[in-house]
């Protein structure tokens, strides 16, 4: 072989791995973890409130993840459900946001909320359970893997 084949052969490589990047590149999905994440970076020191709301629950909901039965449960207080006036849960997914879940806090009669993820991706996720009781708001951030 001489040295122009081997030249020849280069770009050739060259240029078949720069198209390769391009391909890639091109078709990679890029979402935000929330389409105003501005105006809740701004907001964050309500954030915290929430946060430090919760963490001074006396009685905090309990979570549970049955890897047999494929189900995710919440046990609340009789307590808390009775101050609970609206709430939602947000199973969050970090690879794309068209795998994000939102559930409505809604209980069961044992003051449990439970959620069936056999469908869900394999892999980590975050639970992000929030609620208010009508003067305070509440905010959790539970980290699990399926």
């Amino acid at each position: 072989m001489n040295w122009g084949r081997g030249i020849l052969v280069a770009m050739i490589l060259f240029v078949g791995v720069i198209a390769t990047m391009v391909y890639v590149s091109v078709n990679t999905e890029f979402s935000l973890v929330a389409d105003n994440y501005y105006e809740q970076e701004l907001a964050y020191d309500d954030q915290i409130a929430r946060i430090r709301n919760f963490e001074a629950l006396t009685a905090q909901p309990e979570f549970s993840f049955n890897r047999a039965e494929q189900q995710i449960k919440l046990q609340f207080s009789e307590e808390l459900v009775g101050a609970i006036k609206e709430g939602k849960v947000v199973f969050f997914r970090a690879s794309g946001a068209k795998h994000d879940k939102v559930f409505e806090l809604n209980f069961d009669d044992d003051n449990v909320f439970t959620t069936d993820v056999s469908k869900f991706l394999i892999g980590a996720w975050s639970l992000q359970l929030s609620f208010n009781d009508g003067a305070k708001e509440y905010y959790k951030e539970i980290k699990f893997v399926i």
